[in-house]
């Protein structure tokens, strides 16, 4: 088997419809797991429909995505 197996899931999970809909920080986290679960940069374009520039660019996405709710009952100081 030469396919690298992670053990949060394997690149078909990563639907373009669906990860394109979630925040810029939570798009920017599905391509960088695309090149952890091995891919290469050829891969997550042709999976994803972008450009490498476009795939470079969510790689630079640095915000932190929070859910709503988080941060409930915590001292806010």
């Amino acid at each position: 088997m030469s396919e690298r197996l992670a053990i949060f899931g394997r690149p078909e999970g990563i639907c373009p419809r669906k990860l394109f809909r979630l925040p810029l920080p939570m798009q920017a986290e599905g391509v960088r797991l695309l090149f952890e679960m091995g891919q290469s940069m050829g891969q997550v374009t042709a999976r994803l429909g972008l450009s490498a520039q476009q795939v470079r660019g969510l790689l630079s996405v640095e915000a932190k995505f929070a859910r709503g709710g988080e941060g409930i009952g915590q001292d806010p100081r």
